[in-house]
């Protein structure tokens, strides 16, 4: 059986090898989800891209900060939350609020496709109705974490000579194992799921009505909805699939959070917690290669915008230089 040193070691290379890759190509690919549902008329037609494109950002930021300095942490040994009480306090808030605020536009998107497949609610799924959604669930995950603000602080472990940013001992670590529970393992999938299976459920209940007594135009604007739905559908459930092992463990912690453990044990907890916090970083990364792979008009749309602007620069490249020739003659002209 390894050592602890050789535990350390292996995650220590896990991280260095898989952290860069990950935030490199989670940033790229949140990038071009951006350009694709801004730009592109079958997707954005939809107010359910709004929905992708404030994720996609809400995934750049969470990266390119938690990501990034976990994988500093681990890689580096470098730690500039256990030197200053603001910057501990400060890194747990962005954590907890990066965390959610994606994840709850993927379940707004989610609610989207529900009220959108359900008659009579189609006033409720409109770009306005998209926008006020996106700013009140900023400012609510805002106002929600602040406890981890005012909670969380640099202490001394428990051997007395280590600096650790942490939360408060006492009620508010029995709070904050059922907060991250109930709201960081279990709501958002939860809630996912069933509108998800919702949404699929009256899709097929509509689908043979909507095919017999639909007009042309609208026959396939509904076809780009399913489009759109269908991506969704397999973000979803891409998102469960990588948020269930930190759900399981955060269970598994609120049950023996009072139980008298060992050094060794409560080691490999934490051990085991932060290499499930990689299927977390993997989920911020995922998105675009998601839907790269599972919707043929997004690949076509990316395609094309690549083709249009590849030849926008190879234009501008070919007209500068005879630009900068006609330019140069007229200022030596007498």
């Amino acid at each position: 059986m390894w050592t602890t040193t050789e535990f350390i070691v292996f995650q220590k290379n896990i991280f260095s090898i898989l952290m860069p890759i990950i935030i490199v190509a989670g940033t790229l690919g949140s990038i071009l989800n951006i350009i694709v549902f801004s730009i592109s008329k079958k997707l954005r037609s939809s107010p359910c891209s709004l929905y992708f494109i404030f994720a996609s950002i809400g995934y750049i930021i969470y990266l390119n900060i938690v990501a990034l300095l976990r994988y500093v942490q681990i890689s580096f040994n470098i730690d500039p939350s256990v030197q200053w009480s603001w910057f501990c306090k400060l890194r747990y808030y962005a954590i907890g609020f990066l965390l959610m605020l994606p994840r709850s536009y993927m379940l707004l998107a989610a609610i989207d496709r529900y009220l959108m497949s359900k008659s009579g609610q189609h006033r409720f799924s409109s770009y306005r109705v998209a926008l006020k959604m996106i700013l009140l669930t900023f400012f609510f995950w805002m106002i929600m974490c602040v406890h981890l603000i005012i909670y969380f602080d640099i202490q001394i472990s428990s051997n007395g000579t280590n600096r650790i940013c942490m939360n408060s001992p006492g009620s508010y670590s029995t709070f904050l194992s059922f907060y991250s529970l109930l709201i960081n393992g279990l709501s958002m999938p939860l809630l996912m799921t069933i509108f998800g299976l919702l949404t699929l459920r009256n899709t097929q209940q509509h689908r043979n009505q909507i095919h017999n007594t639909m007009t042309l135009i609208l026959r396939r604007r509904k076809k780009q909805e399913w489009l759109i739905l269908r991506m969704l559908l397999i973000q979803i459930i891409v998102n469960v699939i990588l948020s269930l092992p930190v759900t399981i463990y955060l269970f598994y912690a609120g049950l023996t959070q009072y139980y008298k453990k060992s050094m060794f044990r409560i080691f490999m907890e934490n051990y085991v917690y932060n290499m499930f916090t990689l299927l977390q970083y993997i989920n911020a990364a995922a998105s675009f290669y998601v839907y790269s792979l599972t919707s043929r008009t997004f690949r076509k749309e990316l395609y094309c915008l690549i083709v249009y602007y590849s030849s926008k620069l190879k234009q501008y490249m070919i007209d500068r230089p005879a630009a900068l020739l006609t330019r140069s003659s007229h200022n030596i002209t007498p």
